[in-house]
C-alpha cells in the first residue's frame, strides 16, 4: 500500500464514473477487523447490499429502457435511466498482505467493474475513517 492509500471503512463513500450520486458502502455484518474503531471492508464487500445504486446512469449500454426522475446532488431536478449495477467480480487492487475476514483489505485504490461500464469503474471519493 502506497503512502496515499488508506484502507476503507464502513461508510466510505464511492462513486460510479457514470453515476449521478454518490453513495456509502454497506456492511451489515462486520468481518470482525476494525481501524479506528469502524468495521474494515475486504474485496467480497461487492454486493447488492454492499454497493447500492448510483442514482441515474449514463452509461451507453445500459439496457433500461426506463426513465427516472430525481434531485441532483447540486439541487436540481434530472432525468435518466436508473443506475442498476451489474457486478460479477470483486474488488480490483487490495491489500493482499492484509486479510479481513480471510479476504484481502479495501484501500482507497480498489474499485469494481460495473457491467454498464464499457471503460468505466466504481471508486472511493472518501476512505469513510473521516468523521462526516
Amino acid at each position: 500500500m502506497s503512502s496515499l492509500e488508506a484502507y476503507i471503512v464502513r461508510g466510505a463513500t464511492m462513486r460510479c464514473q457514470y453515476g449521478t450520486h454518490a453513495r456509502k458502502i454497506n456492511l451489515p455484518v462486520s468481518h470482525g477487523a476494525y481501524y479506528k474503531g469502524k468495521p474494515l471492508m475486504n474485496q467480497g464487500d461487492y454486493k447488492p447490499e454492499n454497493v447500492p445504486y448510483f442514482g441515474i446512469c449514463a452509461s451507453p449500454v445500459n439496457p433500461s429502457g426506463e426513465t427516472i426522475y430525481l434531485v441532483s446532488e447540486q439541487g436540481g431536478p434530472i432525468q435518466g435511466k436508473p443506475c442498476l449495477p451489474v457486478i460479477t467480480a470483486c474488488w480490483n487492487q487490495t491489500k493482499a498482505d492484509m486479510l479481513v475476514g480471510n479476504q484481502p483489505a479495501l484501500t482507497s485504490a480498489s474499485y469494481l467493474i460495473c457491467q454498464h461500464l464499457p471503460e468505466g469503474c466504481i471508486y472511493f471519493e472518501k476512505t469513510g475513517q473521516e468523521d462526516e
